[in-house]
């Protein structure tokens, strides 16, 4: 049975916790990586007298990119693999399990913070590469939208890949080997397979709804996908978020973890 003080309880001790751990402060500042070579690369054109970056240019090319192909994979396999993972990996998950709240009300409460830091970080690094970039029409009407529906596919396609991997570390040991492969293996393979591969992807979803195509290419980290209707996009990664949280639940409930397991 949820409760929803428990969860409450839960996801606001995991949240300070996790707001002062080494991996969010990393992943926060790797997220103001395409923010610092912009800067950077601007900075060194201005001395040398040379045509900065055009900002938009950049955004839809080095940050959609950077952000949509790359971050939002990783920061969702190292969080959502880690609700359940880090403590099967410390050996306390058993304890978690013997403490008066449900598994339900301890396993939303975590998945509720681990997100909350992921989407977090996405948001910060996001924001301020468009807002720099975009400086001289950032209050637009169609800027501001832009920026919402980027905000908006990120807050959806974190939910979905960080449900994903949250149940590849409930299911597996060292899932994290797994999700490696999955992002920079299968989901670019997908892409150019016949038939129907790529709906077994989430990047396939995701693109759907980003507003600002991402570049055409091939390769891991930068690679086309056909592109959905909106809504059914977005129906799609909330039924994948649902499914896969659903089958972490069921997981979680009958599994018997045991400290034996752990050795």
């Amino acid at each position: 049975m949820l409760n929803l003080n428990n969860v409450k309880t839960i996801y606001l001790f995991f949240t300070k916790k996790l707001f002062k751990s080494k991996k969010t402060k990393f992943f926060i500042l790797f997220s103001f990586f395409p923010l610092i070579i912009f800067l950077l690369v601007n900075g060194i054109k201005a001395v040398n007298h040379s045509s900065p970056l055009e900002g938009s240019v950049f955004f839809a090319r080095g940050g959609m990119s950077f952000f949509f192909q790359l971050y939002i994979q990783l920061v969702s396999l190292l969080f959502g693999g880690s609700v359940l993972g880090d403590e099967i990996e410390s050996k306390t998950l058993i304890y978690l399990q013997a403490s008066p709240a449900s598994k339900l009300s301890v396993l939303t409460g975590k998945f509720l913070s681990y997100f909350t830091v992921s989407f977090s970080s996405f948001f910060l690094g996001s924001t301020s590469l468009y807002v720099v970039t975009n400086f001289n029409n950032i209050f637009d009407p169609g800027s501001m939208k832009t920026l919402a529906q980027l905000e908006f596919a990120g807050f959806l396609s974190i939910l979905a890949y960080s449900s994903f991997f949250m149940m590849l570390g409930a299911l597996l040991k060292k899932s994290t080997i797994l999700g490696v492969f999955f992002i920079f293996g299968w989901e670019g393979l997908a892409q150019i397979l016949p038939g129907a591969a790529q709906k077994m992807t989430i990047i396939y979803y995701m693109t759907s709804i980003i507003p600002i195509e991402l570049p055409r290419g091939r390769g891991p980290f930068n690679f086309w996908v056909e592109r959905l209707p909106y809504f059914e996009a977005v129906l799609m990664l909330l039924f994948i978020s649902t499914l896969f949280f659903a089958a972490t639940a069921y997981i979680f409930y009958r599994k018997e973890y045991v400290l034996a397991d752990h050795s």
